[in-house]
């Protein structure tokens, strides 16, 4: 199965000096538009390239506002402001004013918005998850009834019976579609639906069945019959009716969705209107974005983290890894008195003479980088495109064949037209988030069908600074990644530096993906294996992690995520185009007026939801958990197997996501005692709404009822060993019951 990849950053800063500029990746951006306008480059082949917001009239962008500024001072300039969360405005400009707003001195940053994009049953057991559905060892089952789950998301199909309650209602109480529109005012379009006309709104994209199978898992409800495809032996499968086994983790929670065109400019519009709709439920709130990129500064100051760490005050936020993790996309290298460069080449991931993408480069001191065309038959460096910490500072500098010509600050080169047709541009800046110096190496290049037929002018850099300097080199990873090609004195690529830039935050949990399914069974009678891929209980291969620079490493944890099996939409199903067959889907329901599916998919983007829906659980229990309430709770409850102590630390995190062994914390951390601590003396049962409390041998009795929050809702004493009380004004959810200030029991009101 295709994994799902994740592109380049698109980024927009000002300069340190306060003078608003193009940023090195939209300068290089905007070369590739006018090369592929003209014909010169071909386009992304299957993959669509990055949606531009409005780029001929209006610009969708974050702006963090300066200190001793607002709201106001931006619409003063003429900035359409949607909404402002914390210091983060997210607004709509004239694209022709973008450079003069850039450098307003309420605006401390500017960010253009930037394409992102998307890297049960076994699952449910495999993380302990069946436990907390069934109230094993607990006064009841937890739901996540009272908790909104939220996703934004593509693919998304909100009328699947996944989604739907009992009688047909929906449980999705609130969905925001917010796409680029060109004929709007504001460069984009957001419509919004609640539960009753949600039955209007069909599908965002075609394209795309992901959202649709990450809601499923994070909250999906439908455990009714389905005709399902089960495995029969090693070759076949039988198409059987059976109660759906691929009902999601928070089955009774709320949900909100947003979708669209995944630019983080609407992705943060989505969750500013999931948290206004959270705002008015009142209900504790967890955001599942299985959503990333795998270039940018892997700072905690970038503007979409720290959005994220202002939405993480109302909700939880949890985050895909990426799926990246077997791919080498990073070199990251601390130099040293025998070793003062870290030098790398750009290598064909796509077709087999093709490099088309982008390399980004961070250090905390001033260095020097060089494009290199290297012979590989002579191993000697034939070109060079350098650049220093005082050579094109906020403006690249591009080297190209005749075909290429675009500007007269290009150099037209004989030696790089033997070798390849197309371009290379390099530049230097200092990054506006993490405030490091920055190098940027763009790239298009096909090699000389003549002279460069067997392939020997290979493409590579090399990065010179001090002993003791941190240098940080990450490719976009669409088409190329980093590789030795086995030339002596030359680095490898590193797959610890492929975490997404979006996870790198302070206040998110991050996921990557372990195995639980290794085969599954088709809706045309055979069973699929992963040949030997997907291994339960091991390590995907492909999830992402990295070592960050403040030495925070990352995922937290790992949970289930190859492969599951959720519901997909129909709209992408039943779309002639994406060639969709039997082999591709594991169960279906029929209906009057439409067909439900479920399909097996594999991706951090899986296992993301899964964590969430768990949280989800646990908010039920205590409904006042901070995002260090659960990353401590996992810290301290993850599972540590054999595979875990005997694999990478750093992709593993904290181990095996424990649902179950996490609901026991929550609840341990609430002051609930657990049933093997409980008096025997103590004797409470009730009926319907009414409780009946025994102590022997108690003289009286004071009786106290605490919500899980603390808050006493009943406190009633009596002469003797009995007492009765009455719960049908209490909200349903988990109380405890004190008596005497010495015996406590947990009990479930429902």
């Amino acid at each position: 199965m295709k994994k799902l990849l994740l592109p380049a950053i698109l980024l927009l800063g000002c300069a340190a000096d306060g003078y608003g500029y193009l940023s090195l990746t939209d300068q290089a951006l905007l070369r590739r538009q006018r090369m592929e306008q003209r014909g010169a480059v071909n386009s992304r082949g299957p993959r669509k390239a990055a949606p531009q917001a409005n780029a001929e009239h209006v610009s969708l962008a974050m702006i963090k506002i300066a200190d001793g500024y607002d709201r106001a001072d931006l619409e003063a300039e003429g900035v359409t402001v949607s909404s402002v969360r914390g210091a983060i405005a997210l607004v709509s400009l004239p694209t022709s004013d973008v450079e003069r707003v850039a450098a307003l001195p309420c605006v401390h940053t500017l960010e253009l918005a930037r394409e992102l994009c998307t890297n049960m049953d076994q699952a449910r057991a495999f993380s302990t998850v069946q436990q907390i559905h069934e109230g094993a060892e607990l006064d009841h089952a937890y739901t996540g009834a009272g908790v909104l789950t939220a996703v934004v998301d593509g693919g998304v199909d909100p009328n699947h019976i996944n989604f739907r309650n009992d009688d047909g209602s929906s449980r999705i109480g609130y969905l925001v579609h917010s796409y680029i529109d060109n004929k709007s005012s504001d460069g984009w379009t957001g419509e919004r639906y609640d539960r009753d006309n949600i039955w209007r709104f069909t599908t965002d994209t075609e394209e795309t069945f992901h959202g649709t199978h990450t809601l499923g898992i994070l909250a999906g409800g439908y455990r009714g019959k389905i005709d399902a495809a089960v495995v029969q032996n090693t070759q076949l499968s039988t198409i059987e009716t059976i109660d759906n086994p691929y009902y999601g983790v928070a089955t009774e929670a709320d949900m909100a969705v947003g979708c669209g065109d995944l630019v983080d400019r609407l992705i943060a519009e989505n969750i500013d209107q999931i948290l206004n709709y959270r705002y008015a439920t009142g209900a504790p709130c967890v955001l599942s974005l299985s959503l990333g990129s795998t270039t940018g500064s892997h700072s905690p100051e970038s503007l979409m983290a720290q959005f994220l760490d202002e939405v993480s005050k109302e909700a939880i936020v949890v985050l895909s890894a990426g799926n990246e993790g077997d791919v080498p996309l990073a070199l990251i290298k601390t130099l040293s008195e025998d070793e003062t460069e870290a030098k790398t080449f750009v290598l064909p991931t796509y077709q087999s003479n093709l490099r088309y993408g982008q390399v980004y480069f961070y250090s905390d001191k001033p260095f020097s980088m060089q494009g290199v065309i290297y012979n590989k038959e002579r191993e000697r460096v034939s070109y060079r495109m350098a650049v220093g910490e005082t050579q094109g500072q906020g403006e690249p500098v591009y080297h190209c064949s005749s075909d290429f010509y675009e500007s007269s600050t290009d150099v037209v080169s004989t030696q790089f037209s033997n070798a390849f047709s197309g371009y290379v541009g390099v530049g230097w800046d200092v990054d506006t988030y993490s405030g490091q110096y920055m190098c940027l190496m763009d790239y298009y290049t096909v090699d000389n069908a003549s002279k460069n037929a067997k392939g020997n002018y290979i493409l590579g850099f090399i990065v010179t600074g001090e002993p003791g300097q941190r240098i940080e080199c990450y490719c976009d990873g669409i088409y190329t990644c980093l590789d030795d090609y086995d030339q002596d004195g030359w680095d490898n690529g590193m797959t610890d530096g492929t975490i997404s830039d979006m996870a790198c935050g302070y206040n998110s949990i991050v996921v990557g993906a372990y195995n639980t399914r290794e085969v599954y069974g088709g809706m045309d009678g055979y069973a699929y294996h992963y040949n030997g891929a997907f291994t339960p209980g091991k390590m995907t291969p492909f999830s992402s992690y990295g070592t960050l620079a403040d030495g925070r490493t990352l995922p937290h944890v790992c949970a289930p995520g190859a492969s599951i099996i959720s519901s997909t939409s129909s709209y992408y199903t039943e779309n002639p185009e994406n060639y969709v067959t039997g082999a591709a889907l594991s169960a279906r329901l029929d209906e009057d007026d439409r067909s439900n599916y479920w399909c097996p998919a594999a991706g951090t983007s899986m296992a993301t939801p899964f964590v969430a829906g768990a949280i989800a659980l646990w908010l039920e229990a205590d409904p006042t958990l901070t995002a260090e309430d659960v990353k401590g709770i996992i810290a301290r409850t993850s599972l540590r197997d054999e595979e875990v102590e005997s694999g990478n630390p750093v992709q593993w995190g904290a181990g095996k996501f424990d649902a179950y062994a996490g609901l026991k914390e929550v609840l341990r951390m609430a002051g609930v005692t657990s049933a093997s601590a409980e008096s025997s003396d103590l004797m409470v049962s009730h009926q319907g709404a009414v409780w009946n409390v025994f102590l022997a041998g108690a003289k009286s009795m004071e009786v106290s009822v605490c919500n899980l929050s603390g808050a006493t809702v009943l406190r009633k004493s009596v002469a003797g060993d009995e007492l009765s009380f009455d719960t049908s004004a209490f909200s349903k959810g988990v109380y405890v019951l004190t008596v005497n200030g010495s015996h406590s029991r947990k009990i479930a009101v429902k």
